[in-house]
This record gives structure tokens, sequence and C-alpha cells, in this order.
């Protein structure tokens, strides 16, 4: 029995638990497992351009999944990354689509531009935990329904581009849009922006006083207060970081994949978001591999949609199946873990 949830609490037991629910999730949906796993690996990292898709998919999923993790981290429930992203990716879409400028102070200006306003997206809610006592959860799911039509509004209302064929700003100048990574696809070095960031909140986690108070805050609230942590700062602060985040991540989509804002950029990425840093651990390098799965599953799924007749319906089943196995192997180590503390010191 031991040596069973040893198995299953290692990667490799993850693993094969992942491929063998997969392979039902597939056998149920009518599809042979071979052939859809076949369209996976192909579609996700069959060529240059299925790279470049996978990574695409991986860096536009990495910038929200890590700010969720920052928030995570500091014991506050932010599911707002979704509405965090359009207001940050609209105001980069703004002044790239109607504001001239030298290219490398444009481009430096979105970026910026997109922190704020993602930022200014999570401070509401921070504000709103810090001084009336909103629930986080509550309130930054709302502000995303707000962002949305906000976003519509405003865009359709004084920002539509002159060809616009939907609610979308003009396009970018080429000049404004970030370097390409691999030549012939649609990556960008926003990807680099990301691991940037991954690598400064590592840094931030594990040297600075602030990430040892939002741990701390995070971890263990009543002993944090009494240690003379501001608690109410620590909240709107991380909250407003944790939006700056993902509203980059808005403005690398405008400037290094779309090259305009349309409202319709996201397809769920900051939900998504949720589950990869939950899966990734809240720990900055890991969610940068999760991001990358994710994104394999994200770009290689077309694949088996099309190729394979996997059922989008199925393959978003097959994304849960993850997340489920994955969680369960943390609390089976966790409670291994556990078990072998508790027979230690009898």
């Amino acid at each position: 029995m031991r040596r069973a949830t040893s198995f299953i609490s290692g990667p490799l037991g993850a693993i094969v638990l992942v491929v063998a629910l997969m392979s039902v999730a597939m056998l149920v949906a009518g599809t042979s497992p071979i052939d859809g796993f076949s369209a996976l690996i192909v579609g996700s990292l069959g060529g240059r351009s299925q790279i470049g898709e996978t990574l695409v998919a991986t860096s536009a999923l990495l910038f929200p999944s890590l700010g969720v993790a920052l928030a995570f981290r500091a014991g506050l429930f932010n599911i707002g990354a979704e509405g965090q992203l359009l207001v940050g990716a609209m105001l980069a879409g703004a002044f790239g689509g109607f504001v001239s400028a030298p290219p490398v102070v444009a481009v430096v200006v979105m970026l910026v531009l997109g922190a704020i306003g993602g930022g200014f997206w999570g401070a509401i809610a921070g504000w709103m935990k810090a001084r009336l006592r909103a629930n986080e959860i509550i309130s930054t799911l709302m502000l995303n329904f707000v962002a949305q039509y906000l976003t519509l509004f405003v865009v359709t209302q004084w920002l539509l581009g002159p060809s616009a064929t939907g609610a979308e700003t003009p396009w970018l100048p080429n000049n404004y849009w970030l370097p390409t990574l691999i030549p012939h696809t649609r990556l960008s070095i926003g990807i680099l922006v990301a691991l940037a960031i991954a690598a400064a909140l590592q840094f931030l986690f594990t040297r600075t006083v602030l990430g040892y108070e939002m741990r701390v805050a995070g971890e263990a609230p009543e002993a944090a207060r009494r240690n003379g942590i501001n608690l109410s700062r620590i909240t709107w602060l991380s909250l407003a970081l944790s939006g700056a985040i993902a509203g980059v991540g808005g403005a690398t989509i405008v400037t290094g994949e779309l090259h305009r804002f349309n409202t319709q950029l996201s397809p769920g990425y900051g939900y998504i978001a949720i589950a990869v840093a939950l899966v990734g651990d809240l720990d900055p390098i890991k969610v940068c591999i999760a991001s990358f799965f994710f994104g394999i599953l994200e770009a290689g799924g077309l694949a088996m949609q099309a190729s394979a007749q996997v059922p989008k319906d199925a393959i978003h089943v097959i994304e849960g199946l993850i997340i489920l196995v994955l969680a369960a192997r943390r609390y089976v180590a966790q409670r291994s873990e556990r078990v072998e503390e508790a027979a230690a010191s009898s």
C-alpha cells in the first residue's frame, strides 16, 4: 500500500494517471487514444510553426498565472485576472492605435500602460478587501464582467478602428510590434518578459522583506498581524501587483500577437490561469512548467479536434482531469508526509 501511494504521489505516477484518464476520455468520446495522442503531439510539437503556437499559448497563460500565484501566496483569491488582462490590453491598444511615438518608446509605454491598467483593476478589489472587508473572490469575479462590458463600450464608442469588423482598435504600426522570437511564427519576445517576471517573483518571495510579509500574511495572518505586518497594505499591494502582471500579459498579446486590441482577444486565459497556478503549486518556476504543458494542450487541442475528431468538450474534460490528477497527487504527497512524521514521532 505504501509503495502504491509513493508511486501515485511521484511525478511518474501522475503522468501515468493523466495518460490513463485522457485515454478514457477519448474512448468515451469515440476516438482512438493513439490517434488522439498523435494529433496532440504533432499539433503542438510537430514543427516550427506548431512549437511557435504552443509557446504563444504558454506566454498568454503565463502572465495571468504568475499574477494569480502572487495573490494566492499572499492568501488572496484573485479570480479577476481575466478582467485585469482585458483592461491592460485595452490601454495598450488605445495608445498604440492613436498615439505617435518613437517605436521603442511606444512599445515600452504600451507595456507600462498594460501594467497600470491591470494593476488599477486589481487595486480596486484590494481596496475593497482592505477597507470594506469585501470578499475578494466575489469582487474580483464581478470586476471581470465590469471589465468585459466596459472595454466593449469604450472601444465601440471612442476607440473603434476605421476598418474594424468587430469591437477592436486600429491596427498598430508595424514598428510598434514586439520582435518575433521564432521566424515565421507569432511568437514574440513577450514570452521572455514573462520569464523575467517569473524570475523577479522568485527573487521577491525568497530574498525580500515584502515577499516574506506576503508569505506570512498568506500562511499565518494572525501571526503576521501580531508581528506588526500591515495586512491592509499587503492586501491591496498584492492584488495590485497581481493585476499588473496580468495586464502586462494583455499588452503583450496586443503588441506581439494581434497587433490591435479586440474585446475577444482572450478565450479565458485569466480563468485557466487559476488552474495553472494551482497545478504549479504557486511557485513561479513550476508555474512556468505548468503553463508550457497547458500550452501544449491548448495548441494541440485544435489538432486533436481537427485530425482525430476529439470533440471540443472532451478537450475541456481532459484539462479538468489533468487538474484533478495533479491536485490529488499533491494531497497524497502531503498525506504521506504526515503519516511518516507521525510514525517517526511515535
